[in-house]
């Protein structure tokens, strides 16, 4: 088979660092390659993790194995840019057998479909990839838990209030940053929480090692970590598969005390930590949890803050009534958010009623509801589609009508070869569109409006009959099948915030729902 057009494929590696200066070399390489081999081609690049990436983690190399039929094989760098995984490498190798297609280097065809020898040696080059890969990464691993036995900092970032000597790789004390964290340290003793601490901070004008503001995480992170009381940890982590997903399991710790200078006495660091570990208890006693301490409750995960859009917190009074709290997150700006918090009963009731008046608009939208008056975006995506397909038979007719300009002479091999790049690059694009046309038609017939709002109406009245019975686990489960969020807003004025907490004005001031429904 005459090799005419191919596809490049190109990938860098995120683990090893490698720039996109790395992607932009390789690209000039592989085109330069096509035209002084006077093939057409279209380009696929990602940048992704190393060896272990999955194929459905490589949208580009997927999509470019789904697109295969369309080239005469696929030409990259080296073997090793397919892929560092043996299971990967074999999928490729099983699709270019079954579609009759070459892989393709600068330097090597491996015709997989019909030769034998190329089959062992595109095996062989995938084995040493792969093998690579793992010697590469055993060992880094096994360098860095040396030196963090030895003392020398190997976990990633560098905390706040160090810096990391670049020489011996130990860390060395920022003074300026060093007064900020020993402050925390000191706040967090005399019984204030992070949110009082972040407070503080940003009020007193300090900032993060970038310039930001400080935090919530960031406050909870400097008290636990331990390089504060000078101790260096390492966690060796190892990459499993668990419910369809990667994790990274710890399967050893390193602890080396005194590895470098402490910013604050071990032991004012094990109080402190003694302390948080107390305090996160008894919040958990408060803490809206499981229907076995506290009751879930109807609206429990649901309400997102209307002004800065971050998750609210329940919790219940010591008057044993459950209270939405004041947003404590900040804004962009540093300041806190100015989103009040209110009796919880008051936004579930509101919720309700938002709910009844949704179904009945609803079932008044299914009353009205007339075929003909939603069949109309279907027969535009026909039509649409029509007109798309027209096009891409029209280029293949032209693509075909080339190739005899070709063998007649009527044009240079340069010329028809810009032609035909530029017809491929028209087809490409008709063929995105009718791909996605295809798509939408395929939602359409597997689920139209009329079903999704009855669904909705089935889902809105097994919420009222779990309601009347008064189950707030069960409710709380029914209200997330058919909501997705609920933004809360309620401002109130700096006026009304100056007069007292029993002004009834400031009381009664109302807050706005916005209910995101699925």
């Amino acid at each position: 088979m005459t090799i005419r057009h191919v596809a490049i494929y190109l990938r860098i590696s995120r683990d090893k660092k490698e720039g996109i200066d790395t992607l932009s070399n390789h690209r000039d390489i592989l085109i330069d390659f096509c035209r002084s081999s006077q093939w057409t081609y279209e380009r696929y690049e990602e940048i992704v993790s190393g060896g272990g990436s999955e194929l459905e983690n490589r949208p580009e190399l997927y999509r470019l194995l789904n697109d295969i039929d369309l080239f005469d094989g696929i030409l990259v760098f080296e073997l090793s840019r397919l892929s560092r995984n043996g299971l990967v490498s074999q999928q490729i190798k099983q699709v270019c057998i079954d579609y009759d297609k070459k892989v393709i280097t600068p330097y090597q065809i491996y015709d997989l479909a019909n030769n034998h020898n190329d089959r062992l040696l595109y095996d062989f080059g995938s084995v040493i990839a792969s093998q690579e890969h793992a010697l590469i990464g055993k060992r880094s691993k096994t360098n860095k838990k040396i030196m963090a036995k030895s003392g020398l900092h190997v976990s990633g970032s560098v905390p706040f209030g160090y810096i990391r000597n670049p020489h011996t790789k130990k860390l060395e004390i920022h003074q300026e940053q060093a007064e900020i964290v020993k402050l925390i340290f000191q706040l967090h003793a005399k019984g204030y929480g992070s949110f009082s601490i972040r407070n503080i901070l940003n009020e007193r004008g300090y900032r993060t090692a970038k310039g930001g503001y400080f935090e919530l995480p960031t406050i909870k992170r400097i008290i636990r970590n331990p390089a504060y009381k000078g101790t260096n940890v390492f966690n060796d982590r190892r990459k499993v598969k668990e419910r369809d997903k990667f994790i990274y399991k710890i399967v050893e710790t390193i602890q080396v005390p005194n590895a470098w200078d402490s910013i604050i006495p071990p032991e004012e660091w094990e109080k402190a930590n003694e302390d948080r570990k107390k305090r996160a208890e008894h919040a958990e006693i408060t803490r809206e949890k499981a229907a076995n301490k506290t009751g879930v409750t109807l609206l429990k995960d649901l309400l997102y803050c209307g002004v800065c859009g971050k998750k609210m917190t329940i919790r219940k009074d010591k008057g044993s009534k459950y209270m939405l709290k004041r947003c404590e997150y900040l804004l962009p700006s540093g300041e806190k958010c100015p989103n009040r918090g209110v009796m919880l009963k008051y936004v579930e009731e509101d919720v309700v009623e938002h709910i009844k008046q949704y179904k009945d608009e609803i079932i008044s939208i299914l009353y009205s509801l007339k075929l003909d008056e939603w069949s109309g975006t279907e027969k535009d995506y026909n039509n649409h589609l029509e007109q798309i397909e027209k096009e891409i038979r029209r280029i293949r007719i032209e693509e075909e009508n080339l190739l005899n300009l070709a063998i007649k002479g009527l044009f240079s091999e340069e010329q028809i070869l810009t032609k035909r790049q530029e017809l491929l690059n028209t087809l490409h694009t008709f063929t995105t569109q009718k791909e996605a046309i295809i798509d939408e038609l395929t939602n359409l017939k597997k689920l139209d409006t009329k079903e999704r709002l009855q669904t909705a109406v089935e889902g809105i009245h097994e919420l009222e009959i779990v309601l009347e019975n008064d189950m707030s686990e069960e409710a709380n489960r029914s209200m997330k099948r058919i909501i997705h969020k609920i933004y809360y807003k309620r401002v109130i004025p700096e006026d009304l915030l100056k007069k007292s907490t029993r002004n009834k004005e400031r009381k009664l001031y109302p807050f706005t729902l916005n209910i995101h429904y699925k």
